[in-house]
């Protein structure tokens, strides 16, 4: 008789063992790995809804940047806009004192809605005179970018310093201009 509600006893034990086994395969660990699954979705959601909440509130500023950005640009006629280059070129070579060797100008066109005018430039001067002539580009209102910069020193102890320069501006094409 004890060895009869002893096996009963087992086969009990290995049932419940194999009952909760298979209620954690089954049941149990796809329920934690869903939960996971929709917290990280939950809090991507959230991540998405603070980005576009901050959108929201900086959107009057970004159209207002937007709309400078786009009455800023170089005019539409190709000769005044270069007329707009030679005349900020020359206002950041008298302000940085530094001679300009060379300036090549050059059109190029990109399939984004933009053209660009580009310009080669070899500059020479101090230190100091260079340095006021890049922070004269990238403060200037117009829409200059500094593509190369290359400084080399033109005498022994370093006071002559050559810059090559390529930079460009921007043309936003009327029909991009929304």
């Amino acid at each position: 008789m004890q060895n009869r509600s002893r096996e009963t006893l087992l086969k009990l034990a290995v049932a419940l063992v194999a009952g909760l086994f298979l209620l954690d395969r089954v049941v149990l660990t796809p329920a934690i790995a869903r939960w996971k699954q929709q917290s990280e979705r939950l809090d991507s959601l959230r991540q998405k809804v603070g980005r576009g909440k901050q959108l929201l509130t900086r959107g009057p500023a970004l159209r207002a940047r937007w709309a400078d950005m786009q009455h800023s640009d170089l005019a539409a006629e190709g000769a005044e806009a270069e007329n707009e280059v030679f005349k900020s070129v020359g206002r950041w070579a008298r302000e940085s004192r530094v001679n300009f060797s060379s300036l090549t100008p050059q059109w190029r066109g990109h399939d984004d809605g933009y053209d660009a005018f580009e310009c080669r430039a070899t500059a020479t001067g101090d230190q100091a005179a260079l340095g006021r002539l890049l922070y004269e580009l990238e403060t200037d209102p117009l829409p200059a970018r500094i593509e190369e910069c290359e400084i080399t020193a033109r005498d022994a102890q370093g006071k002559q310093i050559g810059l090559s320069l390529r930079f460009s501006f921007v043309r936003l094409r009327p029909d991009s201009k929304r």
